[in-house]
């Protein structure tokens, strides 16, 4: 099957996982794939009623190892700390930066990091946000590194590194040290000119790291995929050029030898490191472009969002669909983990469960009962009088008219001579 519409559950996706997804429309979702009743059941954590057309999701990642705290950066100069509770409760803090929009975040030593459209990388301090009366020390830290940007990474393994990267020769990929105050510690170096003489184009739209702080991929909307050694050389150790049309991509994962791309056509391909001539996995199943990607801690699942409205988790391997859902907006972000040993113990059942399974149970039956007794229209005894006494017309007109016609002497129509019988009697 290569693609639907419908919402899917592959029967061997038994491996429990949540995802939280953030929209086009600013609204943040939880979805729980391992729910045995609705596993395509939607909850909102955020107030749909204070969304505007500048609350367009366009950050979203986890700010600890531990996966509990989850950062949100939207079109809008503000960010969101969201953590999570052990029994599934979020608690939601809000930060202001002074410029947006922000297309990536990290968290430092008690800092948030936004990178910000605009070229520029903030930190505000957690503590002096809480503590508004010092307006001084509130003030983000700003550190340009160009003029543009189109995404913010953070390495797992060394908290202190982030990179950068955007459109043009001069914000291409960035490697930035927090631990020395922001210094920058790595910048790429494009590959040589074109067999013309003319500068080969940069657009780095996304970025990772492969592995540790050294190994960094980047893939472009120039339709181009490379990898980096930071102790070996400026310019990338290997690359893939693709020479097919519309071949854009835009978002990009890696884990252990693998690099997963999605492109705006809304196709997904898997790189092996160590031969990027072509790719050596796709996945299938999309509708429209891909905006995000993701893998859980195994690296074994691999979710995706999408601009057809669906978010899909598929296994990365065997490159089989095993969940999709519709998420009724354009989904710009997705997260993955597994689910806690807390929250996929199963919940004790109490007395109010128990009298509303009766309460569903008896009202199902009711609806059963109903269906299979249709009910009798009442009848309006005025309204049936009121149609007997109405007078019937066109009967007797009706029947004058057929008799006239039948009456009537038929008139025969001479055949049309044609132009050979003319001449053959004259």
């Amino acid at each position: 099957m290569k693609w639907t519409t419908a919402n899917i559950k592959h029967a061997n996706y038994t491996t429990k996982h949540e995802l939280f997804v953030g929209t086009h429309t600013g609204s943040f979702k939880h979805l729980l794939p391992a729910a045995d009743k609705n596993p395509y059941a939607q909850s909102n954590l955020s107030d749909l009623t204070t969304l505007d057309k500048e609350s367009r999701v366009t950050s979203l990642g986890f700010g600890n190892e531990a996966q509990t705290e989850i950062l949100l950066g939207r079109a809008k100069n503000s960010a969101e700390l969201h953590s999570l509770g052990r029994s599934g409760g979020i608690t939601t803090r809000s930060i202001n930066f002074t410029a947006a929009p922000i297309v990536g975040l990290a968290r430092y030593n008690n800092n948030l990091i936004a990178g910000i459209a605009n070229g520029q990388i903030q930190s505000v301090s957690l503590e002096a946000e809480q503590d508004a009366e010092d307006e001084e020390s509130s003030k983000p830290v700003v550190i340009n590194s160009g003029d543009h940007m189109d995404h913010l990474r953070q390495c797992q393994a060394a908290p202190h590194i982030v990179a950068t990267g955007g459109k043009a020769r001069q914000n291409n990929l960035k490697v930035y040290d927090l631990s020395a105050d922001g210094k920058q510690i790595f910048t790429s170096k494009n590959l040589p000119n074109d067999y013309l003489q003319l500068e080969v184009p940069v657009w780095d739209s996304d970025i990772g790291f492969v592995d540790g702080p050294n190994v960094l991929a980047t893939c472009s909307r120039h339709g181009y995929v490379r990898l980096y050694d930071t102790r070996k050389q400026r310019r990338p150790v290997t690359h893939f050029s693709s020479e097919e049309h519309g071949m854009s991509f835009a978002a990009l994962v890696a884990h252990g030898n693998y690099i997963y791309t999605g492109t705006t056509m809304g196709a997904l391909k898997a790189f092996d490191t160590r031969r990027m001539k072509t790719h050596v996995h796709t996945y299938k199943g999309f509708t429209g472009g891909i905006s995000d990607l993701h893998l859980d801690e195994t690296g074994r699942f691999l979710s995706s969002a999408s601009l057809d409205r669906y978010v899909r988790v598929h296994e990365a391997e065997s490159t089989v669909l095993l969940y999709q859902c519709y998420v009724k907006s354009k989904a710009t972000k997705v997260l993955i983990r597994e689910l806690s040993a807390e929250q996929q113990q199963p919940r004790q059942q109490t007395n109010d469960d128990a009298e509303e399974e009766d309460e569903e149970l008896n009202s199902q039956k009711h609806n059963k009962n109903n269906k299979r007794k249709p009910q009798a229209t009442p009848l309006d005894a005025e309204y049936e009088d009121m149609f007997d006494q109405m007078p019937t017309v066109g009967d007797s007109d009706g029947e004058e008219a057929s008799e006239r016609q039948a009456m009537a002497p038929v008139k025969r129509k001479a055949p049309k001579q044609t132009l050979k019988t003319k001449k053959k009697k004259q």
